[in-house]
This record gives structure tokens, C-alpha cells and sequence, in this order.
């Protein structure tokens, strides 16, 4: 079971939960995508959709009530915080259906794909201000997931099977499906350009001919 936050998080410095003073709800997004397009049983603590953050001294802010009926504390009694038009809930419910609907994003071999930002020196990344790539693969289909970590956009080339996806073909964002990318042929490999936003993410998958 993958997670990226729980109700153990008091031990934590600082204390709180992922989201506790990051800026950036888009991270949060990266890093529940990361586990439901990776291997492992992807598990999403309560609220982590909503943006909690958990701050405090003890454990109780990180218990928070989702739901306040008539026991609810902090003075929720009667209310609630499930809301299904957050920003986060709607793109990890986006991200959701495509692992339902793809069997190599549950079941694929994972591999991490090296990256080049000229399209001739490829390597895997040395640190946080980069393109996170790796495939799923299951039979014949390979899937790509890209995700830049970085706070500005990021245009680098990322690795791919040349037998699985083949250079003249072409791969659809199925998280934007009007984004389709050439697969090109570079140096000794083949590749395709990630055109990202600044904490973006893409799952890319071979466009049926």
C-alpha cells in the first residue's frame, strides 16, 4: 500500500499533513497521481481531496472532520467539507477513471525513462527541478506518465519502447485528449517531447491509428 499521508503524521517536522504550508495545490495532485499511475495499492487518506493540511500540535488537527453530523469538533457540528467541485477532487477523480479504465496503470511492469531537454543527452533526473517520466507496460501497450516537478514549464524529451511506441506514430494525453505528440527518433532511441506547465502532469498513451 502507497500513501502520501495518514493520521501518523504527528511525529512529522514540521507537524501537519502533505498539503500543510505548501503553497502549491498542484502538488498534491502530482503525488496522488503518482500513486494511482505507479506500482502499489494507492491509498488516499480522507480529506487529502480537499486540500487539508492537518496543522497543529497534536493529532486531532490531523483527525479533522470531514463530515461534522453531531459530534463534529472544532465547531463542525452540522456542516460539512466534502466538496465534489475542489480543484483537487476533480483531477484526481480525472486521474481515477483512466487507471479504471487501463489495466497497464494497475497492473503494468514499471520501468523510469531517462530524459534530455536538447533530445541528445538523455539521463535520469538528479533532482526535484525535472521531468519525473516512467511507462507502465502490460502486454503491448505502454503507457507514460510524465510529471514535472518544476515551478516553471518544462518542454524535455522523454524516452519510450521503440517496439511498443514506434517513431511515426503518434501518443494522445489522456488527461487532455486535443494533445497529441509525435513519436520521434533520436540519436539511438525514440522519444517523445512532454510539453508541461509548471506542476503538471501528463499520461500518455499510443493513439490508435
Amino acid at each position: 500500500m502507497t500513501f502520501v499521508d495518514n493520521h501518523d503524521q504527528i511525529g512529522r517536522s514540521p507537524r501537519g499533513r502533505f498539503l500543510h504550508d505548501d503553497p502549491f495545490q498542484e502538488q498534491a495532485i502530482l503525488a496522488i497521481g503518482y500513486l494511482l499511475t505507479s506500482l502499489g495499492v494507492p491509498c488516499i487518506y480522507y480529506g487529502t481531496e480537499q486540500g487539508f493540511d492537518g496543522g497543529g500540535d497534536s493529532d486531532k488537527y490531523i483527525r479533522e472532520c470531514m463530515f461534522g453530523g453531531k459530534w463534529g469538533a472544532f465547531n463542525t457540528t452540522g456542516h460539512h467539507f466534502f466538496n465534489p467541485d475542489h480543484p483537487i477532487y476533480k483531477r484526481i477523480s480525472q486521474i481515477t477513471a483512466i487507471r479504471q479504465k487501463e489495466p497497464a496503470l494497475r497492473y503494468g511492469r514499471q520501468y523510469f525513462r531517462e530524459i534530455s531537454g536538447n533530445g541528445f543527452d538523455f539521463g535520469y533526473p538528479v533532482d526535484g527541478r525535472c521531468t519525473l517520466a516512467y511507462s507502465r507496460v502490460l502486454d503491448d501497450t505502454e503507457i507514460l506518465i510524465a510529471m514535472n516537478l518544476d515551478s516553471t514549464p518544462r518542454n524535455d524529451f522523454v524516452t519510450v519502447d521503440s517496439n511498443l511506441t514506434p517513431s511515426g506514430k503518434k501518443v494522445v494525453n489522456l488527461l487532455k485528449p486535443q494533445s497529441i505528440t509525435p513519436v520521434v527518433v533520436t540519436g539511438q532511441r525514440h522519444a517523445v517531447r512532454t510539453g508541461l506547465g509548471a506542476h503538471e502532469m501528463a499520461v500518455l498513451k499510443l493513439l490508435a491509428d
